[in-house]
């Protein structure tokens, strides 16, 4: 071979090799910066509640994965519901839920447990002859979130900055999916934690220990403020007999729906908590007596509409209320409220049962 041949072969393996470290270098960057995307979103998303990730990813995420659009859901399993966290898009509502069927595409990546690249929207069997101006590039892609075997929401990316998704990209999406799978799953369960340690735990409702708290905290506002308080104290009638008579899972549906009921009654600031075992206690801050009273018989009412069936065998359930007020003048504690609307209860269930009694300060009741 002459030396010009040569020298030929040699420049042209000089550039094929300059071009292969220039990819190598641009691959080594875009690697790092990838990188550097992990562990800042790692660190911006760890240990904050729903709301505040919710925030993070719409800023944030677009610009992580050079994309333009995406929408995540949290999905709930028992109702295989999928209801709306986040997104990006101008044209969704900001909350909405939807029944797994509804979404043939979020329904195959949960149910396969395993992502879903399409390269053109158009062609796709999931979207074939729908039109989406958002879908400039034609690819989506569909990620279940998922915590070990569980799935806890799914991520949905379409239209970036590049003409394709490619694998890279794709794997890139993986890895940022998991980091969001975690703490949408440490902040579900904080979340769920933080409700359990003030909720009762059959009814949902706030309690007890939570409502001595709140009832504390309205009684010194209410002395501060010379602002009218009010309580009920609400208990189910006969309720032994409704457990030995249709069961205890029975007299559990029945609890549930006294505080489903009562959840109803209550208004923003009002609080509506278990007191014992089948007795109910309602706060009711800004409320005199009278308005407390009506509160109570418009509960106690509605309570003996509802029936209950087991076995064929139709009932219902009534319930005694007894109503107290704050009077400075002679309430020096909570306790003292507390044992006014207790009396006039007590008095209620002497009395016949089914009905509302109102304390009074010198510890005589009226109805």
């Amino acid at each position: 071979m002459d030396k010009t041949r040569w020298n030929k072969l040699r420049n042209e393996e000089l550039i094929v090799l300059s071009t292969l470290l220039k990819k190598q270098n641009q691959f080594l960057g875009d690697s790092l910066k990838q990188a550097d995307n992990l562990v800042f979103l790692h660190k911006t998303i760890s240990l904050l509640s729903l709301a505040e990730i919710a925030e993070m990813l719409v800023s944030r995420l677009p610009y992580i994965l050079s994309i333009h659009y995406f929408t995540l859901f949290l999905y709930d399993k028992d109702k295989r519901k999928l209801s709306l966290m986040c997104h990006n898009h101008p044209e969704i509502k900001d909350s909405f839920s939807l029944h797994l069927s509804e979404s043939p595409v979020m329904a195959d990546a949960i149910d396969r447990s395993h992502y879903i690249l399409e390269q053109n929207f158009s062609r796709s069997r999931y979207y074939q002859g729908v039109k989406n101006p958002l879908f400039k590039r034609g690819f989506f892609v569909t990620i279940p979130l998922m915590i070990e075997s569980e799935t806890v929401g799914v991520l949905n990316l379409n239209d970036g900055e590049r003409e394709v998704f490619n694998i890279s990209d794709l794997d890139f999406a993986l890895n940022i999916a998991e980091f969001v799978s975690l703490s949408i799953s440490n902040a579900l369960l904080y979340e769920k934690t933080e409700r359990l340690s003030v909720t009762d735990g059959l009814t949902g409702i706030t309690n007890r220990p939570q409502m001595q708290r709140v009832l504390q905290s309205e009684f010194e506002r209410s002395t501060r403020y010379d602002a009218p308080l009010s309580i009920i104290i609400l208990d189910l009638d006969h309720f032994k007999d409704v457990n030995d008579t249709y069961g205890h899972p029975k007299g559990d549906e029945v609890l549930m729906a006294l505080s489903s009921l009562l959840k109803q009654v209550c208004r923003a600031n009002d609080v509506a908590a278990r007191y014992g075992g089948e007795e109910f206690l309602l706060i009711l801050p800004q409320t005199t007596v009278k308005g407390a009273f009506k509160i109570a018989e418009r509960v106690r009412k509605e309570l003996s509409k509802l029936r209950f069936t087991e076995n064929g065998a139709e009932f219902g359930v009534t319930a005694s209320c007894g109503v107290a007020e704050l009077d400075q003048s002679v309430m020096k504690d909570v306790g003292s409220l507390v044992r006014m609307a207790d009396q006039a209860l007590y008095k209620a269930k002497n009395s016949g049962r089914n009905r509302t009694v109102i304390g009074q300060a010198d510890n005589g009741t009226e109805d």
